[in-house]
C-alpha cells in the first residue's frame, strides 16, 4: 500500500512511484500492465530518492516525478525511461524551487509542476520542464491565479495521449470538432485549510 505519491504512463503500461507505505517513506516504482489489469503490479526501478506529495507526468517515452518531500522539501525531478524500466530513475534538471503538494500535467513536448506549498505558505507558480532539454532547471511560466497546494492535473496531451490520426473520407463531412485542446488544467486544492473547487486552464501555446 503506497499513497500521497504520484502517477504517470505510456500507451501501454501506468506507473505510480514514491509515496508512504504506512511507516515510512519510499522511492518504489510499480507498474500496471493495461493489457492485464487484474494482475498485482509489478515493481520496477525505483525513483533515485524516497519522495511523498511530489508530482508526475510525462510522454510516450518517459515518466517525471518531481517536486515533493524527499525527503525534505524538494526542487529534484526524476525520469523514468519505459524502454528500460527496470533501471532506477534518472536525476534530471529540477525545478525552479523546491515545492511540495504540487500537481503536474503536460503534453508531448512539456511537463507542467504548478501549485503547491513552501515554506511561508501555499504558491501559484508554474515551471515548465522541456522534454528535449531535460537537464535544464525548469522554466518559470504564467502562475495560477492564486497560491494552492493538494491539487490535482490533466491534460488532453499528456503522457501518451496524442492528437488522433484523421483519413480522407469519400464523402464530404462537415462540423468536424477537433479532439482534445492543447490545454492543461490545474483542478481544485486547498487554500489555508479551505477547500476549492477552481479550475484553472493552461494553454500551452501561450504559457507565460
Amino acid at each position: 500500500r503506497q499513497y500521497i505519491g504520484g502517477a504517470t504512463g505510456s500507451v501501454d503500461f501506468g506507473y505510480g512511484g514514491g509515496g508512504y507505505d504506512g511507516s515510512s517513506p519510499v522511492s518504489s516504482v510499480d507498474r500496471i500492465d493495461y493489457n492485464n489489469d487484474t494482475a498485482v503490479a509489478v515493481a520496477k526501478g525505483p525513483l533515485s530518492v524516497v519522495r511523498t506529495y511530489g508530482a508526475a507526468t510525462g510522454n510516450n517515452s518517459f515518466g517525471y516525478f518531481g517536486g515533493g518531500n524527499a525527503p525534505s522539501t524538494a526542487s529534484s525531478v526524476d525520469r523514468i525511461d519505459y524502454s528500460n524500466d527496470t533501471a532506477a530513475a534518472s536525476p534530471k534538471g529540477p525545478l525552479s524551487a523546491a515545492r511540495n503538494r504540487l500537481g503536474a500535467t503536460g503534453n508531448q513536448s512539456f511537463g507542467y509542476f504548478g501549485g503547491g506549498y513552501e515554506t511561508g505558505g501555499q504558491e501559484s507558480f508554474v515551471d515548465r520542464v522541456d522534454y528535449s532539454n531535460d537537464t535544464a532547471t525548469a522554466s518559470p511560466k504564467g502562475p495560477l491565479s492564486a497560491g494552492r497546494q493538494y491539487l490535482a492535473a490533466s491534460s488532453s496531451r499528456a503522457n501518451a495521449i496524442t492528437t488522433p490520426t484523421l483519413f480522407p473520407s469519400v464523402a464530404p463531412r462537415e462540423n468536424i470538432i477537433p479532439q482534445g485542446t492543447d490545454f492543461g488544467y490545474m483542478i481544485g486544492g486547498e487554500v489555508s485549510g479551505s477547500s476549492k473547487s477552481k479550475i484553472e486552464r493552461i494553454d500551452y501555446s501561450n504559457d507565460t
